[in-house]
């Protein structure tokens, strides 16, 4: 169920929708995102002259996300750079959570700030019940990078910390039980290089490192390139609570007013692009301009104007082939730094309603029944305190976003 609740919005009105000449043949978004939105009133001065769906950031997490339709890649050339493996590769079908690594969502959601603690709070969990065995970048440490990372474990005796203790026995052959593990570390080579994953921490919890789940995740060697599956509980917290939540906080709002088809060509006045081209890339493309335009409130009453009528929001792809990899409109640059290279540097013409994290394209329309399906992109981005080789373009999807219907208000975003 929806549910709605009255919220003062910008107005600016919607009057095109895009339309492909391919039929749609992803499954209808609408139905999987309906348990996920919110309605909201659109107000003008005191009148109000419609409602809108908007997500409902307080009940989506990461997790919630379809899977991808397109699988991808990246290769391994810039691992060097930042000291981690970089490289990865998805197909169709294959969960968000699973792609996604820390670095990439840095700037977005500011996830690495979180410590277990504040994520099992969050999600409701018990940190007594999250297995120590599944928190991989904890396993991936080394004993003297969490003697670093966690504060006063290096003034723990070995025998204090039963894990370690474990590990210790179990690879040196000797226990060490009455040594400071920070005395150890520094003696002894071959056991700060010792990982807790070399040995099975199934029977414990993250309670049984003292210290541990009070630590923020980036103080964690190689935290950027975590995956966001691996982090326990972390792609259920709602994007609303992120340390850098997304919000629907004066969310320009459009009305959905006629559907164009791939007939339309040479469309200037758009709102649709990139952060590197701005959002006024045209669509010069001959006979292949799909496209949304923009109409104000004037049927409405209203006195006031925005400069926004007439104007059109280019569909993401390729009407023929679906590609978002050949020339402007469709495909348009993206990404900056060495990784804006990534997938020809380009990525679907669109529009960035809720900041960053993902971008937001139309990606089919049916003329026949005047409905509108968008989808969602993300990207990768890597960051290390030494070197910084930017974000590839957002190319991670077509993820299923909502529906929409002719006269449907549809988020615009500054």
């Amino acid at each position: 169920m929806m549910r709605s609740r009255t919220t003062r919005l910008l107005i600016t009105v919607l009057s095109s929708v895009a339309i492909v000449a391919l039929p749609i043949k992803q499954t209808r978004a609408i139905d999987y995102w309906d348990d996920k939105t919110i309605t909201e009133d659109v107000i003008d001065g005191e009148e109000v002259v419609g409602q809108v769906r908007l997500p409902d950031w307080e009940r989506i997490a990461l997790a919630d996300f379809p899977a991808v339709n397109r699988g991808g890649s990246i290769g391994s050339e810039f691992n060097s750079y930042v000291g981690y493996d970089l490289s990865r590769e998805w197909l169709k079908g294959d969960s968000l959570v699973d792609i996604l690594k820390l670095g990439d969502v840095e700037e977005a959601f500011a996830a690495e700030e979180f410590s277990l603690a504040e994520i099992a709070a969050i999600t409701g969990v018990d940190t007594d019940e999250i297995a120590l065995s599944s928190f991989e970048l904890f396993n991936d440490q080394s004993l003297e990078e969490l003697v670093e990372a966690i504060p006063g474990l290096g003034q723990k005796r070995v025998g204090q910390v039963e894990p370690i203790a474990k590990l210790i026995e179990t690879k040196l052959g000797y226990s060490y039980d009455n040594i400071q593990l920070e005395s150890l570390v520094e003696s002894n080579s071959i056991a700060g290089n010792l990982k807790l994953g070399e040995v099975d921490l199934s029977e414990y919890s993250i309670k049984d490192i003292p210290g541990l789940e009070a630590t923020p995740l980036k103080e964690f060697d190689r935290w950027e390139n975590a995956n966001i599956s691996d982090i326990p509980e972390l792609a259920r917290v709602a994007l609303a609570q992120m340390p850098n939540p997304i919000s629907n906080a004066s969310m320009p709002v459009m009305r959905i007013d006629a559907v164009w088809s791939d007939a339309e060509s040479n469309r200037q006045r758009t709102v649709s692009g990139s952060y590197e081209e701005g959002f006024n890339v045209p669509c010069t493309a001959g006979s292949r301009c799909p496209y949304l335009e923009l109409d104000d409130i004037e049927n409405s009453g209203s006195s006031w104007r925005l400069p926004t009528e007439g104007v059109q929001w280019i569909a993401g792809r390729d009407p023929e082939t679906g590609s978002i990899c050949p020339n402007a409109p469709w495909g348009v640059n993206g990404g900056h730094g060495v990784l804006g290279a990534i997938n020809c540097g380009k990525e679907p013409t669109g529009r960035h309603p809720f900041g960053k994290a993902f971008k937001f394209a139309i990606w089919g329309t049916d003329e026949t029944t005047d409905s509108v399906e968008t989808a969602i992109f993300f990207r990768i981005c890597a960051k290390t305190t030494f070197v910084d080789l930017g974000c590839t373009p957002y190319f991670i999807g077509p993820i299923p976003f909502f529906s929409f219907q002719r006269d449907d208000w549809i988020f615009l975003g500054i």
